[in-house]
């Protein structure tokens, strides 16, 4: 009866994908696209790219903290794992590990309750480990939302007031992994870490050293010379930026961007995301008007709990574990559309807003448009006719649009086996081109009825609202799109400097305390700082 129902789900489920596809497609039907026409305000499929373009990559994840999907995966052979604690021990119960030592050791003195040193325990994996994923801030155990998918697989239920009950929620993911053979859940921390049932299943002891720690005063008769080093700081939001931390911090910027944290295989055909609306349409309300800062699952329905818990069950079965169903890159794809565009419209939102030319921007507007021109010239049929000082109603250039937005992705035969999460990602992969599209379309066809690209003189009131009308396009998309390619520290930093995404508990110095970037749920800005400790 269980089999039964899982498969009437997955055929419900598939048909769901299949139509969210084909809806995507009908707001790009070859008989009423329009290049007036934006994506719902329902639409997910920007969060959904974010977020499979974003995954195990920190800089996103830092960002956008409250997590909504979820993703089954391997830790291959022979990857280290780290563990601090104040014994030399090893955890019989479910633990943290750390995939970067200076992690680990930062948190082995914090586990030390005597200050005579503190124990750092080596892990190598002697067999793939299974893993499940959970995107997102979901190491930090915050109100606001980082927890709430771990909640829903731990408990069935989100409970708001209970983000802190690390043992207890370790514990009960565990119980329940157990069934699907479940070895850990990885998470996102400074760095990433790697939450353990058993650290004797498929896991080998290589050492136990008992370290000394570098954050503690040293006693009267020691032999340092150097300057007293400050004990630890209590662990709460806020603690200065300074030789406490540095060395995970500066560990972990090897994960802000793509490809992000390589020692973890997902398997993105087997992907959750609580962004999909076949899926937990309950959601749709609570996340209306909402920035996307404020998105969480808190809100769901019972019966959007059951079903997605049901959709993990299925995607974790014996049998899925064995290999791809189409064999598509997924994560190429993403990738691919992004290194298309990213510094492309951020190259045409300079220019529209330089102050060149201020007293003529006829040059500018010239520039700007053999931009678009290059951009879509890979899909500027011949058979296309150009207006020129048109009623400005660009039926003529809907031809482009339409071959450009369906350019990518490609049509492959694998789609006969796609997953239900590879129609969603399909879907939005899909969608989000055909926006780019649609607005760069839409931005030369106003360059082309202008003739900007052969008349050097313009009548400037028209040029000015072309001006304006481009750059609220631009805008628009961009706000839409919303990379984190775009958020950099400008000017760029320095050599001895990193461009530093406030992690937790640390703040940036000079930033004041009460103003805190994750209780507030503000979007936290990158600026430059020393990597030499202070």
């Amino acid at each position: 009866m269980i089999i039964l129902s899982l498969l009437l789900r997955w055929l419900a489920t598939a048909k769901a994908g299949q139509l969210v596809t084909q809806n995507a497609d009908a707001d790009f039907n070859i008989e009423s696209w329009s290049l007036d026409v934006h994506p719902s305000p329902n639409n997910t499929a920007n969060f959904i790219f974010n977020t499979v373009h974003s995954l195990l990559t920190g800089w996103p994840g830092r960002r956008y903290r409250n997590g909504h999907t979820i993703v089954p995966g391997i830790l291959p052979a022979g990857t280290l794992l780290y563990h601090g604690r104040g014994d030399p021990h090893v955890p019989e119960t479910p633990e943290w590990t750390a995939l970067d030592s200076e992690l680990s050791t930062l948190y082995c003195g914090l586990f030390s309750e005597d200050h005579q040193g503190c124990w750092h325990l080596t892990l190598v994996a002697e067999r793939s480990l299974k893993v499940l994923y959970f995107d997102g801030y979901s190491g930090l155990k915050f109100p606001g939302g980082t927890i709430d998918s771990q909640d829903v697989v731990a408990w069935g239920k989100i409970e708001p007031d209970n983000y802190s009950e690390e043992p207890r929620r370790i514990s009960d993911l565990c119980n329940w992994g157990k069934q699907f053979g479940i070895d850990g859940f990885v998470r996102l921390h400074t760095s990433y870490e790697v939450m353990l049932c058993n650290f004797s299943a498929g896991l080998r002891v290589d050492s136990i050293l008992h370290l000394k720690m570098p954050y503690v005063p040293q006693p009267a008769n020691s032999s340092f010379q150097g300057p007293p080093i400050r004990p630890p700081p209590k662990m709460e939001v806020g603690i200065p930026l300074d030789a406490f931390g540095l060395e995970e911090i500066l560990a972990s910027k090897r994960i802000d961007e793509y490809p992000g944290e390589v020692r973890i295989q997902l398997d993105l055909h087997r992907l959750v995301s609580f962004y999909d609306i076949s899926l937990a349409p309950s959601l749709v309300s609570t996340r209306f008007g909402q920035h996307r800062l404020r998105h969480r699952i808190l809100g769901i329905s019972q019966e959007d709990i059951i079903a997605a818990k049901e959709r993990i069950a299925d995607e974790l079965a014996a049998e899925k574990w064995t290999g791809l169903v189409s064999g598509i890159d997924w994560p190429s794809w993403f990738h691919t559309l992004v290194q298309r565009y990213a510094d492309r419209l951020e190259l045409l939102y300079l220019d529209l807003n330089s102050t060149d030319c201020a007293e003529d921007i006829s040059p500018i507007m010239r520039r700007i448009f053999v931009q678009l021109r290059g951009m879509l010239q890979p899909y500027n049929l011949f058979s296309v006719q150009p207006k020129i000082k048109s009623n400005h109603e660009k039926f003529w250039a809907e031809p482009v649009y339409r071959t450009c937005a369906k350019a990518y992705p490609p049509f492959v035969s694998a789609q006969a086996t796609f997953t239900p999460a590879e129609w969603l990602m399909f879907s939005s992969l899909s969608t989000v081109n055909g926006e780019i599209c649609r607005v760069i379309t839409k931005m030369w066809a106003d360059g082309v009825e202008y003739d900007l690209e052969n008349t050097q003189t313009h009548d400037m009131p028209s040029l000015l609202r072309v001006h304006t009308q481009w750059k609220q396009d631009l805008d628009a998309l961009m706000s839409w799109l919303d990379w984190t390619e775009w958020l950099k520290c400008a000017p760029a930093c320095n050599f001895d400097e990193m461009c530093y995404l406030p992690i937790s508990p640390y703040r940036v110095p000079g930033a004041d305390p009460a103003e805190d970037w994750i209780i507030q749920a503000r979007d936290p800005r990158p600026t430059c700082v020393s990597k030499h400790s202070r």
